[in-house]
């Protein structure tokens, strides 16, 4: 039930969905003075959430810092890579890799910096209305196509989402005797929350971030003020993990 309330949760935190419901209730509303407000409101929302400034000035003061990966070089720690970066076709039997990939090929260059740290993919499927192939499962067997010992690699594929990545990443730790120090790679913007997880869950965590949506280009003079789609449409990304927190702090998983 908590997994499909989520979904449906996250469909509510988009932006762009509150300007649409606020224009088509003016289809519907005969008082002028409310039609008014939901007409000025769908436009305020719009201009705030498009803003490429004040999106910038929100990210970095929340994303969790990125540091140089050289300090990693002599690390022996498992890398422990959450999923949620790709999905599989099977049509074509071929795997689309998304913006979050830079989670992978982070991961990637970390274990080639030392191949004796172990890879650990944690990621199910998240899909609520077919089954689909799990993502630790695909992921593992490209990295093992790529050149990456199979030895090397272990997963666990049954969680569809963070406190699950981190409950049972502890039992997978736990049958392979692995020590709870970890170097956890995630997207930057959700590492506090998945820090925060496993953490929870007795593991010591080292935290690498990635795919970072803040820009360390400097602003335009267009993005104080000119509204852009592109920043509109990332937006949902930190309300979604903003209520995401809120609700694991509810249910006690962090």
């Amino acid at each position: 039930m908590f997994f499909l309330l989520s979904k449906i949760l996250s469909f509510l935190l988009i932006p762009f969905n509150w300007c649409v419901l606020l224009l088509v209730l003016t289809l519907f509303i005969k008082s002028r003075s409310v039609k008014k407000l939901s007409f000025i409101s769908a436009a305020l929302i719009f201009l705030f959430f498009s803003n490429s400034y004040i999106f910038q000035k929100i990210t970095k003061a929340w994303e969790y810092p990125a540091h140089s990966l050289q300090d990693q070089q002599y690390s022996v720690k498992p890398l422990v890579l959450l999923g949620g970066l790709s999905d599989y076709e099977d049509a074509i039997q071929r795997i689309h890799f998304y913006e979050a990939s830079d989670r992978l090929l982070q991961t990637i260059l970390l274990h080639n910096m030392n191949k004796e740290r172990p890879i650990v993919i944690s990621g199910g499927s998240a899909e609520i209305y077919f089954t689909e192939r799990p993502e630790a499962d695909y992921l593992q067997e490209y990295l093992i196509n790529i050149g990456i010992d199979s030895s090397k690699i272990h997963f666990e594929q049954q969680s569809r989402n963070t406190f699950e990545n981190a409950l049972y990443s502890a039992a997978l730790f736990d049958s392979l005797y692995l020590k709870k120090d970890i170097a956890l790679i995630t997207s930057a913007f959700h590492m506090k929350r998945a820090k925060a997880c496993f953490e929870k869950q007795g593991f010591k965590v080292d935290a690498i971030s990635t795919h970072l949506i803040s820009s360390h280009q400097p602003l335009k003079p267009a993005d104080y003020f000119l509204p852009s789609l592109t920043t509109l449409q990332l937006w949902p990304l930190l309300l979604k993990e903003w209520m995401g927190i809120l609700v694991y702090k509810i249910k006690h998983y962090i």
